[in-house]
């Protein structure tokens, strides 16, 4: 089985449903940024922090040239992988790109005590409009959408039916 390649807004539900698909596919979970800060020895808060954006996102792109050479994962990307049009061509050429679509009062339910650089430099209605400039990136790039609003195992659910919808 090629990858399953899982993108969307910060605190969508990538790593629980990236968990759930590995668990009832048996597929290896990958997430993008926890691969980067192994390979670089840095968490991505020092990265930004030391070198900036720019530079991790140079490092994302390195890493996604990696993981997409390989086949039987779910990676679980960050919110800003695929808005790089060479990450997002890469990636697809790896496997089925999945959005999960979840509202922004829902993700940012999830995120708003997190560490994450985003979450820590703006206020709720920065996000909100980071958010929104985002999704129609997302929606660009899916060939399948779910809605990450419901409860994950449905998530899991509806992905799997899209993908079996996608062979036959």
């Amino acid at each position: 089985m090629n990858n399953i390649v899982l993108f969307g807004f910060m605190g969508c539900g990538k790593s629980t449903v990236g968990a759930l698909l590995a668990q009832r596919t048996g597929l290896t979970l990958l997430d993008t940024d926890a691969y980067l800060e192994r390979k670089y020895q840095r968490s991505i808060p020092e990265i930004f922090a030391s070198d900036g954006e720019d530079a991790f996102r140079q490092m994302e792109r390195q890493v996604c040239r990696e993981l997409a050479g390989r086949t039987g994962l779910i990676l679980c990307c960050g919110g800003g992988t695929v808005l790089d049009d060479e990450n997002a061509r890469i990636l697809a050429q790896s496997g089925a790109m999945v959005f999960l679509d979840a509202a922004f009062s829902v993700c940012y339910d999830r995120i708003r005590e997190s560490d994450r650089p985003l979450v820590r430099r703006n206020s709720k209605e920065g996000l909100q409009e980071i958010f929104e400039r985002r999704r129609p990136v997302y929606l660009s790039r899916a060939q399948i959408t779910a809605d990450a609003s419901l409860p994950p195992a449905q998530v899991t659910d509806a992905v799997l039916r899209a993908m079996q919808q996608g062979k036959e």
